[in-house]
């Protein structure tokens, strides 16, 4: 497995017509570097008092005086693209429903999934741990022999950090490792069904004012998926000129990439990133960079936030002084996800009487 991720590393990917060059984080040329100029207090110029006319042209100039280097690390699903809500609904909780469901309400079963996949700390984790967490659930609520067979193999799974592609790959599956694949089958299915997924209008209008706002700024986007589909999802949307490099999952997880980039010479001071998934949000913690979330179901109000308040205060030094409003991202992020405490949740909402947890 192991020798296969870094194969996947050396193979270059053919995109026709594309300007945009992928390239991890870490291959950053010294030309992306800051300057080696010393400053005195964050600017290069002389130290003589400006005069009054100076300080006037100053005050009507835009926000990008600040002419440092800014390394912007975006996560593409969930912050930018509405991936999560949109595959989930249409695709992964169906399908869900449809394979794993059996005689529970749907509403239910429903309600599990949503839960889980969109209003936990699993939000945009992959697709097998949502999997895995839906059915201890859904099991506590409503027990079932043939589930508990799943979530056995499915622990097996997590256990070993195998991916979907290792589960695909088997030369020879049980019935009950069938039953995933039929899921995922089913919901990618689904996926190729509804198309182009859409983005926030507000994360677009911050993405094509950034380089006026910082003209020395360099946009870096952190994707879940292929490079090749990651890559082919912005240039549909016509996002393709907003970024200066892609990652897609094949450069490793969040936290790895930040210390790529990090790798490169770039100090923790210049480095933001932006995110919508508890991921983003620890492996920002871990690296010592700043963070702006994006709270799901207010993405567009805080993509307004980072653009017309945090980032320029950001640039000034200021960022501390401004409210995010991201209250509601830090309660669900950095609440542990918890089987029985879900199960509880949804079991009021339900009025169901709670089940026992011999089956999970």
């Amino acid at each position: 497995m192991h020798s296969q991720s870094s194969r996947w590393h050396e193979l270059p990917i053919p995109i026709s017509r594309v300007s945009v060059r992928i390239i991890h984080a870490a291959e950053i040329g010294p030309s992306a570097k800051p300057s080696g100029r010393r400053r005195n207090r964050g600017t290069a110029f002389s130290q003589k008092p400006p005069s009054q006319a100076e300080e006037s042209v100053r005050v009507d100039q835009p926000l990008h005086l600040h002419d440092k280097q800014i390394i912007v690390i975006i996560e593409s699903e969930g912050a930018v693209f509405d991936i999560h809500r949109y595959w989930h609904e249409t695709a992964y909780l169906p399908s869900f429903i449809g394979c794993f469901g059996g005689n529970v309400d749907p509403s239910l079963s429903g309600e599990v999934w949503r839960t889980v996949a969109l209003k936990s700390s699993l939000r945009g984790e992959p697709p097998l741990v949502i999997l895995l967490a839906a059915l201890r659930v859904l099991n506590t609520l409503s027990p079932s022999m043939q589930r508990a067979v799943v979530i056995k193999t499915l622990e097996k799974y997590s256990l070993s950090e195998s991916s979907t592609e290792d589960l695909l790959r088997l030369d020879e599956k049980h019935p009950v490792e069938m039953m995933v694949i039929d899921w995922l089958s089913m919901a990618e299915g689904l996926i190729q069904e509804t198309g182009r997924v859409p983005h926030f209008s507000t994360a677009e209008e911050f993405l094509r004012s950034v380089s006026y706002i910082a003209p020395q700024s360099q946009v870096l986007v952190y994707s879940t998926l292929a490079e090749s589909s990651a890559m082919r999802m912005w240039q549909s949307s016509g996002l393709g000129e907003c970024f200066f490099r892609i990652a897609g999952k094949e450069r490793g997880k969040p936290g790895e990439y930040l210390r790529a980039a990090m790798s490169a010479g770039f100090e923790r001071s210049s480095i933001v990133a932006i995110g919508a998934s508890a991921a983003m949000f620890r492996a920002a913690q871990l690296a010592g960079i700043r963070f702006f979330p994006i709270v799901p179901e207010q993405e567009e109000e805080s993509w307004k936030i980072l653009a017309e308040q945090w980032f320029p205060a950001y640039l000034r030094g200021e960022a501390w002084k401004i409210d995010m409003q991201a209250e509601r991202f830090y309660e669900q992020m950095c609440h542990e996800f918890n089987v029985r405490e879900t199960a509880e949740e949804i079991g009021r909402k339900f009025g169901l009487q709670q089940s026992k947890p011999k089956l999970v």
